[in-house]
């Protein structure tokens, strides 16, 4: 492995619209041959972030090497056979400033994930320590093998889903009020799917209050609606999982959102 001749980010900035970030332990289960960090290892919670990664999930990644210390996915490594223990990582720590600056880290972050044993997280709360700025959220794998496979798996999975972004308020009750979903804000005018009996597949809604409802990401909405065969524009909750796009995207194709509407009402 080769150490950078350029300086590398080494801080990372809190930004809910980015991408998470992904520390995880180096494997004992290694392939044979010299390879890129991430196909050298082979174990299980490899096997997890190759299965959840496959279906899309787009995420930052830093992995902790017993020999190596920090390294980036695409740096090649040799074979080796060298655990982490107690000693090993207090030898780390020793030289974080170091292990850090040979990785360049993302330059923005919505969270972090420290995936690894006990030990392996100890250095790796460290380094965030030292690169993550103020309020980046930071979590942990606990418990045993199987638990930690299973929390990877779903930090992973929800990784390609929009999410709840920059508060700005709450209700009385303290439900917490954002302003964006992924790319959407409170006042975009879009085109959601309206699933139920008697239904047009796509309404448009002008989005007023964005939350955590009860079924998940949720917004008070004007919604263009038909009530008693009349025109009217009704308040009420829509799930944002079930917004296409911005109602100006397709504003000048009526005839495909009347198609569109028609060919699911039959």
């Amino acid at each position: 492995m080769q150490l950078a001749l350029f300086q590398r980010n080494t801080e990372i900035q809190f930004d809910p619209s980015a991408p998470a970030l992904l520390l995880l332990a180096c494997s004992g289960k290694k392939a044979t041959v010299r390879a890129p960090a991430l196909q050298l290892y082979r174990g299980v919670m490899y096997q997890t972030y190759r299965a959840h990664t496959r279906r899309g999930a787009a995420l930052a990644m830093v992995i902790l090497s017993a020999k190596h210390g920090f390294v980036a996915p695409d740096d090649t490594l040799d074979p080796y056979d060298l655990r982490m223990t107690t000693a090993r990582a207090d030898e780390l720590l020793a030289r974080l400033d170091q292990s850090i600056t040979q990785v360049a880290w993302p330059r923005r972050a919505s969270r972090v994930l420290l995936a690894g044993g006990q030990t392996y997280r100890r250095v790796m709360r460290a380094a965030i320590g030292l690169v993550g700025a103020p309020h980046l959220p930071i979590e942990e794998v606990c418990g045993g093998i199987g638990y930690q496979r299973s929390q990877l798996a779903n930090f992973l999975a929800e990784q390609g889903r929009p999410a709840l972004a920059d508060q700005i308020g709450s209700h009385p009750n303290g439900q917490p009020l954002y302003r964006r979903y992924g790319v959407y804000a409170v006042g975009d005018s879009v085109l959601f799917n309206d699933p139920g009996p008697g239904r047009l597949a796509l309404k448009r809604a002008v989005l007023r209050e964005l939350f955590d409802g009860p079924a998940g990401p949720t917004a008070c909405a004007d919604v263009d609606d038909t009530v008693a065969g009349r025109p009217r524009v009704v308040s009420r909750w829509i799930s944002l999982a079930g917004i296409r796009c911005r109602a100006e995207a397709l504003a000048d194709r009526p005839p495909l959102l009347e198609a569109m509407a028609a060919s699911k009402m039959r």
